[in-house]
């Protein structure tokens, strides 16, 4: 009996042979010796660093070091804690802040008030280009300065 198909223009069809095992076999041991050299010689050159490089280490590095700041938050919301009582207890107490010259920090609260009360500084800048005391380009030369 001869179970030949005719082939077809368009590639349909079936396999006319069987898989070859041995050639999967094979391939199959030399990837794992393969993988299994390749972790041998991966595990010697940890080794062979890790034996040739020993650090000098000096009395002064042998003691502990507090590293640099910003440091490791070991308790962070405590931290965050204590930062917001530093700054309510700055926002909202008196002291000095140059005893020489007179510089007093005040409450923001009192601070607020006493600003409402004096006002913020105002000039009119208007008034002084249309009475001539200063000139248009100066007044804008004088704003573009500040920025």
């Amino acid at each position: 009996m001869d179970h030949s198909v005719p082939h077809s223009p368009n590639g349909t069809g079936h396999e006319t042979q069987e898989v070859n095992v041995k050639t999967i076999v094979v391939s199959l041991g030399f990837l794992a010796i393969g993988t299994f050299l390749v972790c041998v010689l991966v595990v010697g050159i940890f080794k062979y660093f890790t034996n040739t490089y020993q650090p000098e280490v000096s009395a002064k590095q042998s003691q502990a070091q507090v590293p640099p700041e910003p440091r490791l938050e070991v308790v962070p919301s405590r931290q965050i804690m204590d930062l917001r009582k530093l700054e309510d207890h700055v926002l909202t107490s008196y002291s000095w802040v140059d005893q020489k010259s007179g510089t007093v920090r005040v409450p923001i609260d009192r601070a607020i008030d006493m600003l409402a009360q004096k006002g913020l500084p105002h000039r009119d800048y208007m008034a002084e280009i249309e009475s001539g005391r200063r000139s248009p380009a100066k007044a804008q030369g004088s704003t573009n300065a500040g920025k």
